[in-house]
């Protein structure tokens, strides 16, 4: 209909600037523009009575400006056949075609919406395992946790396993700024246009140009973006958010994570198998018991988990059912001390071995083992060095790619880790990230991470879930963060294109200058508004 229309438009406003008798050109051009427009209204009346509905029960929504030019354009164009003259004159021009664009971009936003929150139900019903990706709201702990890599209000996101996603289509369904705001602008819009249309009446003692300056200004004071201007960018997250292997609801999502300026993530995460390898073991003493220790160790890290459980599994593989019982362990800086078997076994850096007044090699020797990238890893039983591990640590290229992305988005990452080797220092060099967005925690705030992490929600609010890759978690909470500055963004300028658009309306209203208002350059002037805000989250993507 709106291209129809525009053909109409373009055919019988040539005839009526080049003048002379136009016979029933006037009718036949009013008849047209009615039907169609008609058909456009008829289309979309769900959306013009459930605006006017909620309008007028003061409580208006994102259909309602809409619905306020429908009835604009609807009364001045069946006036229309009241002023041949001033149509023939050029006097008068009848705005049908914007409104009928304004119904398709309402209706193409609204389809936006819905293909989303049909995309996002497939992942919320599929049988996969889920993570919930939720915020830590416990602030003392959380400023303890981020106190070397954040230096604002701390916000922490993880993520935690999650029997059933919950408020699905509550939280798609929720309002985001656009829409907001437009609830906002309806009633002024409406009042706004009113008021100009009396205005015009007692300046201009024309009923046709009070009539054409109530449809445009109405036309204008519709935030004619509303429904893409978010949507479609929210739409983009989620489609990226899916292909990662995670979801994001909506808005609700960016509304909620949007402020996260820490992501707690485990070093096993940063470091999966196959990143850590095993360079070489220098034993201390006699060999059986240097194996000895190692089986202890073995257990001890299989117990705990990390990124030395998979270097223990590459030593002990054939021998993984002879392991040792673990009574005890616990964590403390520079390394890990348990009880295997009734002895003590103390897994860390030579710093832990001389707390624990154990006579520690040379540095000369473990400098000659620990050249280039390699590190070092202590194994000792009881009061005894046993073993030295040389141990070589990479980083995967996807987790890089994700962590500079996080520090690109001013997001921080808080490392839980058991392995002593793994610091601030070593993920800043391996992931090439400013080792100030690092924090690294161990201790008790590293159990307390690790209970956040092994948390079983039986029922969790469907704002982000993922299937509990650190990636996806990672990807979906700086898309979050650059979404919500976009946005913010991009609802200020519709709501500037919304105050221009009146402005130049009620000038031209006001100054005689309805003739030169053109259903052209209003169209034209909406359609720039519409692309400029399109383009913005494209441009900052």
């Amino acid at each position: 209909c709106t291209v129809l229309l525009a053909l109409v438009n373009l055919i019988f406003g040539g005839q009526f600037s080049a003048g002379g008798d136009l016979g029933s050109g006037p009718v036949v051009y009013v008849i047209l523009t009615v039907v169609f427009l008609g058909v456009a209204v008829g289309v979309c009346y769900r959306t013009i009575l459930n605006g006017l509905r909620a309008l007028f029960s003061f409580n208006a929504n994102s259909d309602s400006a809409a619905a306020v030019a429908a009835v604009a354009v609807g009364v001045q164009t069946i006036g229309a056949m009241f002023f041949r003259s001033d149509l023939t004159d050029g006097k008068l021009h009848l705005y049908a075609v914007l409104l009928a664009a304004i119904l398709f971009v309402n209706a193409a936003g609204k389809l936006t919406m819905i293909r989303r929150i049909h995309s996002n139900f497939r992942f919320v019903t599929s049988r996969e395992q889920k993570y919930s990706v939720r915020t830590y709201d416990d602030y003392n702990t959380a400023l303890k946790m981020t106190k070397d890599c954040v230096a604002e209000k701390p916000l922490i996101a993880y993520q935690c396993k999650t029997g059933f996603l919950k408020r699905f289509l509550e939280l798609s369904y929720n309002p985001d700024p656009s829409e907001s705001a437009s609830q906002l602008l309806a009633p002024i819009g409406l009042i706004a246009s009113l008021v100009l249309c009396i205005a015009c009446l007692l300046i201009t003692r024309s009923v046709s140009a009070a009539l054409s300056a109530f449809a445009a200004a109405s036309c204008a004071c519709v935030a004619v973006s509303n429904m893409l201007s978010v949507n479609l960018p929210i739409s983009r997250l989620c489609k990226t958010a899916r292909r990662a292997g995670a979801m994001v609801v909506g808005y609700e999502a960016v509304e909620q994570l949007g402020n996260v300026n820490a992501v707690l993530v485990d070093a096993e995460e940063i470091f999966p198998r196959g990143t850590v390898v095993l360079g070489g073991i220098k034993t201390f003493g006699n060999r059986a018991g240097a194996e000895e220790a190692i089986m202890a160790a073995s257990a001890l890290m299989k117990e705990i988990g990390g990124p030395l459980s998979g270097v223990f599994d590459q030593v002990i593989s054939e021998n993984e059912d002879a392991l040792p019982e673990v009574e005890k362990f616990s964590y403390e800086e520079g390394g890990i001390v348990g009880r295997v078997d009734g002895k003590k076994i103390y897994i860390g850096t030579r710093s832990l071995l001389i707390n624990h007044r154990i006579e520690v090699p040379a540095r000369e020797e473990e400098t000659q083992y620990a050249s280039g990238n390699k590190s070092i890893v202590y194994l000792a039983v009881d009061a005894a060095v046993s073993a030295m591990l040389v141990l070589t640590y990479s980083a995967d290229r996807r987790r890089k790619n994700e962590l500079q992305r996080l520090e690109d988005s001013g997001i921080s990452v808080v490392v839980r880790t058991t392995d002593p080797n793994v610091t601030a220092q070593l993920i800043s060099r391996l992931f090439g990230v400013d080792v100030a967005s690092v924090g690294i925690l161990e201790g008790p705030l590293a159990d307390t991470a690790k209970k956040l992490a092994g948390e079983n929600i039986p029922r969790a609010d469907a704002v982000v879930a993922t299937k509990g890759r650190m990636e996806s978690m990672m990807n979906v909470i700086s898309a979050c963060v650059e979404e919500r500055r976009t946005i913010s963004l991009v609802v200020a300028i519709q709501n500037a294109a919304v105050i221009l658009g009146f402005v130049l309306v009620a000038f031209m209203a006001c100054f005689g200058g309805m003739k030169q208002l053109s259903s052209f350059i209003l169209f034209a002037f909406e359609v720039f508004w519409l692309l400029v805000v399109l383009v913005i989250p494209k441009l900052r993507k």
